[in-house]
């Protein structure tokens, strides 16, 4: 593979790396730190470049492709090319990850958990929501209408997982629904995580063998075109004087009651009746 010790930061090579910390959508994504870098590399999506200590290169050899141009610099220098006090020592390049839901749905085969995350404003949330999905079962993300999950705060909360799995942004995403529910079959449910009285408590809720979770907003919830596409509202039993959880901690404790029926016995259950659906 190419190789070059680098000295000098205004490099015109490292200008990619750079672009680490300006803000706004961008063609080209900058990632940063050993675990997520080593997570984009292993993955099928396109590195185009990479810059790190020579302690990392030894450790991520094995994952460098020929053809990935590698730049071998010392931690101050690395920390001068990003322009602030970064201690990770480790940087990839990589175009921004564009799929589109049809083609994800129509290339996995056996769909059985699909989150939709909508409008989810803080970056490092849906960072944290992402991971939280990989960790326990999900097999795509839909997101819309709010922060990147390819910016600096969402790809380090995330721990480089959305590399790993389908992370699809959708302009409509009561279509997207609509479509991945036909692709899942019959037996699919959509799932409303909200707070909100009539709701079934996650405790009593029967999971289905195939179910797509809806999560909305950290303030206004879901909107009405998506909560529309649920068949059932399900809530989380909270403490007396807490009225909500973190979406990011919400979304793992209902995904985790989902993970957890599964691992009973392969046991599952027939579609819920109209008990705690949403109208």
């Amino acid at each position: 593979m190419p190789t070059w010790e680098v000295r000098d930061p205004a490099d015109p090579r490292l200008a990619p790396f750079a672009a680490l910390t300006r803000s706004g959508p961008r063609d080209t994504v900058v990632v940063e730190g050993e675990i997520a870098v080593e997570r984009a590399l292993a993955s099928s999506h396109l590195v185009t470049a990479v810059l790190l200590t020579a302690a990392h290169r030894q450790r991520l050899d094995a994952l460098l492709d020929p053809a990935i141009p590698v730049f071998v610099a010392t931690a101050a220098m690395v920390r001068e090319v990003v322009g602030f006090d970064f201690h990770r020592g480790c940087l990839a390049v990589m175009p921004r990850p564009v799929a589109s839901w049809t083609d994800a749905v129509r290339d996995h085969d056996g769909l059985r958990r699909v989150l939709v995350a909508e409008g989810l404003a803080d970056p490092a949330n849906l960072g944290a929501v992402i991971r939280n999905a990989r960790a326990l079962g999900v097999d795509m993300v839909l997101h819309g209408r709010g922060a990147d999950p390819w910016s600096r705060r969402a790809i380090r909360a995330a721990m480089g997982l959305g590399f790993s799995m389908p992370v699809i942004r959708c302009d409509d995403l009561a279509q997207a629904v609509q479509g991945v529910r036909a692709r899942m079959g019959e037996a699919a449910r959509v799932l409303a995580a909200v707070v909100q009285p009539g709701a079934v408590t996650l405790t009593h809720y029967q999971p289905p063998a195939r179910a797509i979770v809806l999560v909305g907003n950290e303030g206004a919830g879901l909107s009405e075109a998506l909560r529309a596409q649920a068949d059932d509202a399900v809530t989380i039993p909270l403490a007396d004087g807490v009225d909500s959880l973190n979406v990011a901690a919400a979304t793992a404790v209902v995904l985790y009651a989902l993970a957890a029926a599964d691992g009973d016995g392969g046991r599952r259950s027939e579609p819920r009746s109209a008990s705690g659906a949403v109208k």
